[in-house]
């Protein structure tokens, strides 16, 4: 959380982190930053080292909360932390410990040494603000994957440490006075904002009426409107007026990175030369990582090491906003790279600099990706969302709560680990081996039960086996990376590491999963086992972020029955408010055609794939220019072209595991009339259905092949049941309205 000041009644509320000088506090935020992986790796030396202390003196502490307050320049400062380790001596002396990691036979950097001295030491200077007669401060160095433990005393002297807190909240109040002046610039520059098109469509001014009223009232907006019309426009200019104005930050949240590309382009428009405000679009940490390992870590990336001091000693970041009010991820990327220093960290830096972030949906809602803002104790009083496609965040919150592990995954992580010859590698097969047994073993019983056609069923996992691997995968994992950093042998895509973080993230649900909203399952197929936790109902988890917010900006397209999504989404129903705008285009313009020869139940397709081909093909050869069809899946979508011959235009296919490359080729060639004419056969809910933009003549038709149902499964039919009890609409909200 940054530094909160109220200026109206001068208090000032800091972490301990706010209170280490600027230059050194921002490698405390990348070791904090790394996500859940970087997180992960330091948890289980962490917490040995606790349980080992703590079974050896019952009066030890861990993670102990700790707040001071003082006063300072007519400003009462609260200063809040959480010590890793508290212990007394014989004579009274109350220690704070600070607890570090360090790869094997590796020593920290003077500047790594000094940050955590310093975070120490404020601790105890705390303590001792407190009362504590007797405080002293110890740095306890652990190195990774050996029990080998070094206890470092420091230097402690109240009357020092006084000074410098007080001399680094004069500092925090001088950054606090200059980010005022930039208030009252962006005041202005709210003024100045001006609607970026000739002339609005039909239904816009209505739309900007209705946000600006509901970001006045703090209020959310879930906003129907049809494709077209210009939704994120009228969204963004008011509500970016309201931020500058207000003293707010916007996230603009997509599903797809085509509507993060639509978004932005209206952000330029916006922002032209002014250079008092600033907007980033944030690209997905897997493109952004410089070094191809995707482990966040001082000790195995040199982009992450002394990360915070080569980014201080190039000044990138002032001259990165320097450059642009609106910051791009292939401008950062590049910069980032030139300054040896992780490109999506100096993404993060920038999000906590600019007015406008353009990302995914999973940077606000995903538990192990989100940005440090949405934490779950952060106020997001200030934060305005403006949610893009929000239908989708049903099923993508959903997905951010249904972890799965499979024994296929497990046996491939064996597979490829036996090749080594060294004792972690049999460590790791073994613990590979262990867990993909348990979960076939687990499927298998549970399977019994069930009719010999059924794959999937509702099952008690095996929860405590489960956390029983996890000490010996923990301590595997560790000797693991040290064996790739010894031998210069890490690489991308590694199979035990990703098993290890999926287990992870699998054991995390399983202490989340509990209530009606969740359900317990396994699979059987071909390829072995899985264990799934499905969840159901993702409002209580997308609802602690939403309800947070000042205000919640939803659009769509296809946003009814709005109670579904108002209350599957977790608005609260006092602040939400719907708005649905009618087309503002001609019915005439539109011809609607139902080609009522074919059938496309599931069970008839077989037989209805040679006409379906034939009717298609005639369809496209008729309508002049470029058409579309969409199918309800892949499977149906590659019978069909197998069947399909056209004479005048070219059949282009979306794979399903096609590449933001292969997308953009496919947009550019429609764009462009040396090609000639296409037929594009792509899925329903894909890149190419929805948040894309087909501007003018670029296309002409769509056939739309079946009712586009999502497939009868086990999990569909629980959320069925689930909506049955709770709605008493199961069908409808578990296969129509999807």
């Amino acid at each position: 959380m940054p530094p909160r000041f109220d200026s109206s009644n001068l208090t000032l509320e800091l972490s301990v982190g706010d209170l280490v000088e600027a230059s050194l506090a921002r490698h405390l935020g990348f070791a904090n930053r790394g996500g859940y992986e970087r997180l992960w790796l330091g948890q289980a030396i962490h917490s040995r080292y606790q349980e080992a202390a703590l079974a050896a003196d019952p009066a030890y502490q861990r993670e102990v909360p700790v707040t001071a307050g003082f006063s300072h320049r007519g400003w009462e400062i609260t200063v809040h932390g959480r010590i890793d380790g508290l212990r007394r001596d014989p004579d009274g002396t109350l220690i704070v410990e600070e607890i570090k990691s360090l790869r094997r036979g590796a020593h920290p950097s003077a500047a790594l040494r000094e940050i955590y001295a310093k975070q120490a030491l404020l601790y105890a200077w705390i303590l001792q603000r407190g009362g504590e007669a007797k405080v002293s401060a110890e740095l306890i160095w652990i190195e990774i994957g050996t029990e080998n433990v070094e206890h470092e005393a420091l230097d402690f002297s109240f009357a020092a440490l006084d000074g410098a807190v007080r001399k680094r909240v004069n500092s925090l109040l001088r950054e606090f006075d200059a980010q005022k002046a930039a208030l009252a610039r962006r005041r202005v520059a709210a003024e100045t904002l001006r609607f970026p098109y000739e002339a609005e469509r039909p239904g816009q001014e209505t739309l900007l009426e209705s946000v600006e009223q509901a970001l006045l009232q703090g209020d959310h907006l879930l906003v129907e409107a049809p494709t077209g019309i210009g939704k994120t426009v009228a969204a963004l200019l008011p509500a970016l007026r309201y931020a500058l104005a207000s003293d707010k930050k916007i996230f603009v949240l997509t599903a797809k990175t085509l509507q993060q590309e639509m978004a932005t382009q209206v952000l330029d428009l916006l922002t032209q030369d002014d250079s008092s405000f600033h907007s980033l679009r944030l690209r997905a940490k897997a493109k952004m990582c410089a070094n191809d390992q995707l482990l966040c870590h001082e000790e195995y990336c040199r982009f992450a090491k002394d990360y915070y001091s080569k980014l201080h000693g190039s000044g990138l970041v002032p001259e990165l906003l320097a450059s642009n009010g609106l910051l791009l991820p292939d401008q950062i990327f590049e910069s980032a790279g030139q300054a040896e220093v992780c490109p999506f960290e100096v993404s993060l830096e920038l999000t906590g600099k600019v007015q406008v972030v353009v990302c995914d949906y999973n940077y606000a809602f995903d538990p192990y990706v989100g940005l440090s803002e949405f934490h779950p104790e952060n106020d997001l009083s200030n934060v305005i969302l403006i949610v893009d496609e929000i239908h989708n965040l049903v099923g993508r919150g959903r997905d951010y709560y249904s972890p799965s592990i499979s024994s296929r995954q497990a046996r491939e992580a064996l597979e490829f680990i036996r090749k080594g010859s060294e004792a972690v590698h049999r460590a790791a097969s073994k613990l590979c081996g262990d867990l993909a047994d348990l979960i076939d073993r687990t499927v298998e019983v549970a399977m019994e039960e069930v009719p010999g056609s059924t794959r999937a069923t509702e099952a008690q996992l095996p929860e405590a086996e489960l956390w029983s691997l996890r000490p010996a995968f923990d301590e595997t994992f560790i000797d693991y990376l040290e064996h790739r950093k010894e031998t210069s042998s890490f690489r991308p895509d590694d199979p035990f590491v990703d098993l290890y973080f999926t287990q992870l993230r699998f054991l995390d649900g399983l202490l989340r999963s509990t209530g009606e909203a969740f359900s317990h399952c396994v699979e059987t197929s071909p390829q072995g086992g899985t264990l799934k936790i499905l969840c159901k109902d993702p409002s209580a988890f997308l609802g602690q972020v939403l309800n947070r917010t000042h205000s919640v900006i939803g659009l769509s397209a296809t946003l009814s029955p709005t109670e579904f999504y108002r209350d599957l989404l977790g608005f609260d129903p006092e602040r939400t408010a719907n708005l649905s705008v009618p087309s503002p285009f001609p019915p005439e313009n539109r011809r609607l055609v139902i080609d009522d020869s074919v059938a496309t139940l599931w069970r008839k397709r077989p037989e209805n794939y040679p006409r379906i081909a034939a009717n298609l093909a005639e369809f496209a050869e008729r309508v002049p220019g470029h058409c579309l069809a969409l199918f309800p899946s892949y499977q149906f979508l590659n019978e069909v072209s197998q069947r399909l011959t056209l004479k005048n235009k070219r059949v282009v296919i979306q794979r399903s595991a096609g590449t933001d490359r292969e997308r953009d080729e496919i947009l550019e060639g429609l764009r462009s009339a040396l090609a000639g004419d296409v037929l594009l056969l792509a899925v329903a809910g894909g890149v190419f259905a929805e948040g894309v933009d087909y501007p003018g003549d670029m296309l002409k038709a769509v056939a739309i092949v079946g009712p586009c149902l999502p497939a009868v499964s086990l999990e569909q039919e629980l959320l069925k049941r689930y909506y049955d009890e709770r709605f008493e609409r199961g069908f409808e909200y578990a296969f129509v309205v999807p």
